[in-house]
């Protein structure tokens, strides 16, 4: 057998492994219900559904396989691997932070988490405990950290680049309270990815279909020891980042959380690949990587907190918010961030001054607009009974709705629940008015 046939059944059983990995199907059902509750909370704050569930996942798919590919390529030529526990200890984690907030899926958090875990169980020792207790503590011992912080320094480096690729499909308008309790738009980003990486795992030399690569296959291993036996074995892992902005806009918002991911990624990146020399990084990396992303989640929130938003009140017209998929509002060319001046003719600065000027002519529209370069443009179209009754524009607040999805950062309780509007008490009847046209 030669070295590319040897390698062709390898794949070949990886990719079998991966089709009969339970966690696999567990990251899949997570996506689904990740994209399901952003449909669901995109009805409860502007009564119609923005965008389907479908879309973002088949590009959650595509981005997670292709980063798995790059990031397996690297790891296999490279050496590092996992043991089969490594997975189960990593999901166990992930499970529990996601009960507390929903950004922490990622495997960057269960990464370092696990890796403090096992840093203690090593600086305690063995332990005299039941046989079950004593087989997690046992495996918790023989985790490789170093493989584990590359590895998820590698995919957060990946994530960076997805989200800057793919993130304005994670992208979904909300309301949320301004500073002075009025109500303002904003965006947030829940990017997810299902990325199942290829490692190497060690096994005992009568396993079926292992292989000495000392022996049988070209040396791959640069930073590992060639020798004893290996299987090629799929490692379902996830992929997560959020942010929220109501200062700049969604493409901003992503340049700015995917730069920061950049950075901080190859940092420890590099701190994680030393400490294979200087053992004592370990806790520096690992310590480094939960503290650096809680870090870049901090900073945006402080940056957000000093600049005024850009989807609220406006002295002169209406501020679009997002627009409908498929809407006659994506036909005529309006687009987010937008500012609607005149409404057949008439100039507009509150709701119900639009939906005054939208009534004049029922079968036809006229806007002037603003867009984001501050140039006017011109919208018009003829309005049909058999399409969106609404143009499909969602608007920002002007300033006197008495209404107020309390967004909050999701948990993994969350998606199973049921999103419910929470309004003000003073909130009239003339308020239930979605704030879309």
């Amino acid at each position: 057998m030669n070295h590319v046939e040897l390698w062709l059944i390898l794949i070949g059983k990886a990719l079998l492994s991966l089709l009969m990995h339970p966690v696999f199907y567990l990251s899949l059902i997570f996506l689904l219900l990740v994209f399901s509750f952003r449909t669901r909370l995109e009805r409860a704050m502007f009564s119609v559904r923005l965008r389907a569930w479908v879309k973002p996942f088949v590009y959650a798919l595509i981005g997670g396989a292709i980063a798995s590919i790059a990031v397996s390529i690297v790891t296999v030529l490279l050496g590092f691997t996992f043991s089969a526990s490594t997975v189960w200890w990593l999901w166990g984690v992930s499970i529990v932070l996601m009960l507390i907030r929903l950004r922490f899926a990622g495997i960057v958090y269960s990464a370092s988490v696990v890796t403090l875990l096992h840093l203690a169980a090593k600086a305690v020792g063995p332990l005299t405990l039941n046989d079950v207790a004593g087989e997690i503590y046992q495996s918790l011992l023989e985790l490789q950290p170093v493989s584990i912080l590359v590895v998820a320094s590698l995919m957060s480096l990946a994530q960076s680049l997805l989200v800057r690729w793919q993130g304005k499909h994670f992208v979904s308008p909300i309301y949320m309270s301004g500073k002075r309790g009025k109500v303002i738009g904003g965006y947030v980003l829940q990017g997810y990815w299902a990325a199942p990486i290829f490692l190497f795992m060690p096994v005992a030399s009568d396993t079926a279909g292992a292989v000495s690569f000392a022996s049988q296959a070209i040396q791959p291993f640069f930073l590992t020891a060639g020798t004893g036996a290996w299987l090629l074995l799929a490692c379902p892992l996830l992929l997560g980042v959020t942010g929220m902005t109501h200062s700049v806009s969604p493409a901003m918002l992503i340049k700015r959380i995917s730069n920061q991911w950049l950075v901080y990624s190859v940092l420890i990146l590099t701190i994680s690949i030393a400490s294979w020399w200087v053992t004592p990084l370990l806790w520096v990396a690992s310590i480094g990587m939960l503290l650096s992303f809680e870090l870049v989640h901090w900073i945006n929130h402080w940056h957000e907190s000093k600049y005024a938003p850009r989807y609220g009140p406006l002295d002169k017209g209406l501020r679009v918010l997002a627009i409908v998929e498929h809407s006659p509002a994506v036909h005529m060319g309006i687009e987010a961030g937008d500012t609607v001046l005149k409404a057949n003719g008439k100039a507009v600065n509150t709701l119900d001054e639009l939906y005054e000027a939208m009534s004049i002519n029922p079968a036809f529209c006229k806007l002037e607009l603003l867009n984001v370069n501050g140039d006017v443009k011109f919208a018009q179209r003829a309005r049909f009974s058999d399409e969106h009754h609404q143009l499909g524009i969602i608007m920002a607040p002007d300033g006197h709705a008495k209404y107020l999805e309390n967004y909050r950062e999701p948990s993994l309780f969350t998606l199973f629940g049921h999103n419910k509007l929470r309004r003000q008490a003073t909130m009239s009847a003339s308020a239930d008015i979605a704030n879309s046209l």
